[in-house]
């Protein structure tokens, strides 16, 4: 059996895009996880995690070792995989952490036993790995991550995921606040209902997103960058996030909002300069608060989930 290394790049994602709600995503450029796979006779093992904050080791609890065994039950392979996992984003931050090491993970297994199935086809095992980790099936991160740029979830039951497009102009600051938001928590304080005017503002808003991708239109993006049912909510869960909201669009931002359940949040610009500037003012404003932050200056990543070139041989152990 070849003992020969892969590597495999799955970016960060942002989750509902605003008003999107477990329906929209976009794969961001620079950030993610790598994972270094390669074919074992049976069994999937981790050899090594490194990671920012604790995540399992345990390959029944880790979504990139699960995601792994989800692809050769699907294939009927009975070998196995060894893994690496190396974490670019800390858990919780509302990157999509966990859905790009499943992203990943489901890759590789596919690229290492003849790649048989398409990308469209890996959403499913990914999110299943997600869900049984995490125990909600959501594909608003697990699909950009694998497809890239910008996705829509029509369904899940079954699984109806469609890539809507790519915006070029668009600039995204990130910032990640040292707070922790558990996602079940950021899901219990949900209503069960909403007004209808509310309901209304938000599917205007998603229907105008999503033309936005489809069309490459930074302006309609821009327009319609407004959550008026949940931000309200989950906002209360990061402290300073409507003053940092009034900073960012003082500075020159055209909308800011969570990314996935938070607590990191994104603003857009369509130029660079005023990019910096929203980027520094955003941080400012945490730091007054009381509140560190890291912060990204990035643009969408049209590729989403690819393999990188193979392990030198001196890495080998």
């Amino acid at each position: 059996m070849k003992d020969e290394w892969i590597r495999v790049f799955s970016p960060a994602t942002i989750g509902n895009i605003g008003p999107g709600f477990d329906v929209l995503g976009m794969a961001v450029r620079g950030l993610g996880d790598i994972v270094h796979a390669r074919r074992r006779r049976h069994g999937i093992r981790i050899r090594a995690i490194r990671s920012p904050t604790p995540i399992p080791s345990d390959p029944a609890r880790n979504t990139a070792s699960v995601a792994a065994a989800n692809v050769l039950k699907i294939l009927g392979e009975r070998g196995g995989i060894e893994l690496e996992v190396h974490k670019g984003l800390p858990a919780g931050s509302g990157l999509g952490s966990s859905a790009a090491s499943a992203a990943a993970g489901a890759f590789a297994a596919n690229w290492l036993y003849g790649r048989q199935l398409s990308l469209e086809q890996l959403i499913l095992a990914a999110t299943q790995a997600e869900a049984e980790v995490s125990g909600g099936f959501f594909a608003d991160n697990t699909a950009p991550a694998l497809l890239g740029g910008a996705t829509l979830t029509r369904c899940t039951v079954p699984l109806d995921v469609t890539r809507i497009g790519f915006i070029r102009r668009l600039k995204i600051i990130l910032v990640t606040p040292s707070i922790t938001v558990l996602t079940r928590d950021a899901r219990r304080i949900l209503p069960d209902q909403i007004p209808m005017r509310a309901f209304v503002a938000n599917m205007a808003n998603t229907a105008l997103i999503t033309a936005a991708f489809a069309k490459n239109d930074y302006s309609l993006f821009a327009r319609s960058l407004n959550d008026v049912v949940i931000e309200p909510i989950r906002s209360r869960l990061i402290r300073g996030f409507d003053q940092v909201k009034e900073s960012a669009l003082r500075a020159g931002a055209d909308g800011m909002a969570i990314s996935g359940s938070g607590p990191t949040v994104f603003a857009i610009t369509d130029d660079a300069r005023k990019a910096r500037a929203i980027e520094q003012q955003m941080v400012l404003t945490f730091n007054a608060l009381g509140v560190p932050s890291r912060s990204w200056v990035t643009t969408m990543d049209p590729h989403g989930t690819r393999r990188l070139e193979d392990e030198p041989e001196g890495r080998r152990r």
